[in-house]
């Protein structure tokens, strides 16, 4: 059998170990963090998957916001 890796350190995971998903990934639940502001990820969290990156709801839309306030019109 193969053994899942963490999307997040790239880590084996253990056959008994918990672990949270995003679409494809699966992550240890340590490391199911923002990559941004680092904090951990519940289940019920709302976060975005961006370009293989986790973040969190609060971190995506600030990134949103900021891209569109230098975009030109």
């Amino acid at each position: 059998l193969f053994a899942a890796k963490c999307s997040g350190c790239l880590e084996k995971i253990a056959p008994t170990e918990f672990v949270m998903r995003a679409l494809e990934s699966v992550y240890h639940l340590g490391c199911f963090c923002c990559c941004v502001c680092e904090r951990q990820l519940c289940k019920g969290d709302e976060f975005v998957l961006k370009e293989g990156q986790l973040l969190c709801k609060t971190d995506y839309e600030r990134e949103k916001d900021l891209l569109h306030s230098v975009s030109p019109d």
